[in-house]
C-alpha cells in the first residue's frame, strides 16, 4: 500500500526511494469527520495513483489539508466532503492561491474516485478550470563571484578539518584496544567506537570500568564526530559536490552507492533521477570525482554501522549523541534546520551582509552560468580549431596595397550606400535658389553645384523622371562622367534626387506601378526588388507634400499613366 491511515488518525506514506514510512498526524483536527475524509484523500493521492510521491510534496499537502480544515471549522463548517457544497469550497478556493487551490483539488479528486461521495456541483468544478492563476515563477538568480567563492572555502575548509581530524581517529583506533581492559585512554576508546559504532555517550561510559576514573564526555563526543560524519560534515561534502557536479538538488538528494559506476580509476558515470524528466546519468568532473572518493573513504567506518541506510550516498550520526530519534544513523543532512545551522555555524555571508542562504536550485544555476561563461573568450571564430589571431591573418589582412585598397573601396562604398539609404529624401518647396541653398548644403557640396546648376535644378531642366537630378553624370550608380543609368524607382533613395510638385504626377504613377508589381510577385520577392523604394516613396517622399499639391496631381492620371514610366519591355504591367 502506498499509503496507510493509523490510528490515533494518521497517515504514513510509504514513498519510492524512501525505505523509512512517513507518518503525519491528522489526530488533533477540531473536525473528526473531515479530518478522516481528508486522510482518505491524501492516501487516495499517493504514487502510484496521485502526485504525492516524495516527502516534501507530502508535507505541502498535508499542510494544506490541515489548514483547509482549520478554516472551514472556523468559517462553521461541521461536516465531511461528502457534505461540502459547490458555493462553499468555491468561496474556499477565491481565499487560495493557485498552489493551494491545485492540492485541494487534487485530494478532493482522489477522495471521490476512491468513495464517490462528493456533491455532483463540487465534482462538476473539479472538473472544470482552476479559479486561481499560476504566477510566473523566477528563475533562480545565481550567486554572485564572491558569495560563490565564500561558500566554495567554506565547504573547503570544514571539509578539510573533519578529514584531518578522521585520519587521527582511525590511526588512534588502529593503536587502541578495549578500554575495558587496558583503560580508558583516548587510543583505546578511539578503538571502542569505532568496533561499536555511533552509539550514545551515555552507553560508552557505562560499559567502562566502574573503579576506574571515567573520561570526560566531550572527549568521546570529540572521538564520535571525527569517527563518524556528522550532519554539518555531510552538508558540507553534500553542497560541494552538488557545485562541482551541476545535480539537480532531488538528484544528490536521493544519490545511492548502486547509482556510481566506476569507468576508471579517475572517472565515474552516475545516475540519478530528475523529478520532471527521470533516470538521467553524468560523467562526473574530475574534482567532483575526487571529493566522492574522499566522502566514501570518510563515511565508510560510518557505514559498517548503517544498516538499511548503508546502501544511500549521504549518511551521517546525529549531532546530539543520544541515539534519540529514528536510529543514530540518518540520510537527510541538507534539510532546512541543518542548512540553517551550518550557516550560522560557519559565519557564512552574502554580500548584503547578511547569512547567505543555502538553496540547491541557486547551486545548481551558478554551476551552469559559470560554466557558461568559462567557455567564452571574448572572440568568434569561424572555425572552432582556429585561433582568433589565425583567422585574422588568413581572413581580414591584406597581403599587397592592392588588395588593401580594394579591401577599404568595398567598406567605403558599403558605409556611403548605408548613409545614403538614412539621408532624408530632398523635397523642394519652393523656387527661390538662395533658399535652396541654405536648406540643403550637403547636396549643392556632394554634387558640386553652383548658382547657375541650382537654377536649371529648380526650374526643371534636370528632371528625371520622378525627380531633378542635380547631376546626372555623377551618379553614385555609374563611373563618373557616365550617364546614370538607373531605373526610375532607384531615384527615390539616390543622394542627388530633388523632389518638387511637379514630379508628384509621376511619383503618383510609380506608386501605382509598385501596387500593380505586389499582386504580380510574392512578398519575398517584392520586399527584395522593391522594398526599399516603396518604403521611401510611401512613408518618407509623399508625405511632405500638402494634401492639396496630392489632390491636384491626382486629376491628371489616366488609366494608361503606367505605359508613361520609362520602363524596359519585361517591366510592363501584363
Amino acid at each position: 500500500m502506498p499509503a496507510a491511515i493509523t490510528a490515533p488518525l494518521a497517515v504514513v506514506f510509504t514513498l519510492p526511494g524512501d525505505p523509512a514510512p512517513y507518518r503525519r498526524g491528522l489526530h488533533d483536527l477540531p473536525n473528526p469527520s473531515l479530518a478522516a475524509d481528508l486522510a482518505a484523500g491524501l492516501a487516495a493521492a499517493t504514487h502510484p495513483h496521485g502526485p504525492i510521491r516524495t516527502r516534501s510534496v507530502a508535507t505541502q499537502y498535508v499542510a494544506t489539508m490541515r489548514r483547509m480544515a482549520l478554516d472551514l471549522h472556523e468559517d462553521g463548517f461541521s461536516g465531511g466532503l461528502t457534505e461540502l457544497t459547490a458555493a462553499r469550497i468555491v468561496r474556499y478556493w477565491l481565499s487560495c492561491d493557485y498552489h493551494r487551490e491545485r492540492r485541494i483539488r487534487v485530494v478532493l479528486g482522489a477522495f471521490d474516485t476512491a468513495t464517490g461521495g462528493l456533491d455532483d456541483g463540487v465534482r462538476r468544478h473539479l472538473e472544470g478550470r482552476r479559479i486561481n492563476k499560476a504566477v510566473p515563477s523566477q528563475p533562480n538568480r545565481p550567486y554572485t563571484e564572491g558569495e560563490w567563492q565564500r561558500l566554495t572555502t567554506a565547504c573547503a575548509e570544514m571539509i578539510s578539518a573533519s578529514h584531518r581530524a578522521h585520519r587521527a581517529a582511525l590511526e588512534a583506533a588502529q593503536r587502541g584496544a578495549d578500554p575495558r581492559i587496558h583503560g580508558a585512554t583516548p587510543d583505546n576508546l578511539a578503538w571502542l567506537l569505532h568496533s561499536t559504532g555511533p552509539v550514545p555517550t551515555a552507553t560508552v561510559l557505562n560499559d567502562l570500568d566502574p573503579d576506574a576514573e571515567p573520561p570526560a564526555s566531550s572527549e568521546v563526543v570529540a572521538l564520535h564526530r571525527a569517527l563518524f560524519p556528522d550532519a554539518d560534515t555531510a552538508l558540507a561534502y553534500l553542497t560541494l559536490f552538488a557545485m562541482r557536479a551541476g545535480i539537480v538538488p532531488d538528484g544528490i538528494d536521493g544519490l545511492r552507492l548502486a547509482d556510481i559506476t566506476r569507468t576508471s580509476a579517475t572517472s565515474v558515470l552516475l545516475a540519478y533521477r530528475k523529478g520532471r524528466t527521470g533516470a538521467e546519468a553524468l560523467t562526473l568532473p574530475r574534482d567532483a570525482v575526487r571529493l566522492l572518493d574522499r566522502w566514501l573513504a570518510h563515511s565508510a567506518p560510518l557505514r559498517e554501522h548503517a544498516d538499511t541506510h548503508a546502501a544511500r550516498l549521504w549518511i551521517y550520526a546525529v549531532g546530539d549523541r543520544s541515539g534519540r530519534g529514528t536510529g543514530p544513523v540518518l540520510t537527510r543532512p541538507r534539510a532546512q534546520r541543518h542548512r540553517q545551522r551550518w550557516v550560522r555555524a560557519t559565519g557564512l555571508l552574502g554580500d548584503d551582509g547578511a547569512p547567505l542562504a543555502l538553496h540547491g536550485g541557486r547551486i545548481r544555476a551558478t554551476y551552469h552560468h559559470r560554466r557558461d561563461r568559462s567557455a567564452w573568450t571574448g572572440r568568434t571564430t569561424i572555425d572552432p580549431n582556429h585561433s582568433a589571431r589565425v583567422e585574422g591573418d588568413h581572413y581580414l589582412s591584406s597581403h599587397t596595397a592592392a588588395q588593401l585598397d580594394a579591401i577599404e573601396a568595398v567598406i567605403e562604398a558599403a558605409q556611403t550606400d548605408l548613409r545614403r539609404k538614412a539621408d532624408p529624401p530632398v523635397v523642394l518647396t519652393g523656387q527661390d535658389a538662395a533658399e535652396f541653398t541654405a536648406a540643403f548644403p550637403d547636396l549643392i557640396k556632394a554634387a558640386g553645384l553652383d548658382t547657375a546648376a541650382i537654377t536649371a535644378l529648380l526650374g526643371g531642366e534636370q528632371d528625371v523622371f520622378v525627380a531633378a537630378c542635380a547631376n546626372p553624370w555623377k551618379s553614385p550608380h555609374a563611373p563618373a562622367g557616365t550617364l546614370c543609368p538607373a531605373r526610375p524607382w532607384v531615384c527615390l533613395l539616390c543622394p542627388l534626387a530633388a523632389f518638387a510638385p511637379r514630379h508628384l504626377p509621376n511619383l503618383l504613377r510609380l506608386k501605382d506601378y509598385f501596387s500593380h508589381q505586389a499582386t504580380q510577385m510574392t512578398t519575398a520577392q517584392f520586399l527584395v526588388v522593391f522594398g526599399p523604394y516603396a518604403a521611401r516613396l510611401e512613408h518618407d517622399v509623399l508625405p511632405r507634400f500638402s494634401t492639396a499639391a496630392i489632390t491636384a496631381a491626382t486629376r491628371h492620371l489616366t488609366d494608361a499613366d503606367a505605359d508613361e514610366l520609362p520602363l524596359h519591355l519585361e517591366e510592363l504591367p501584363q
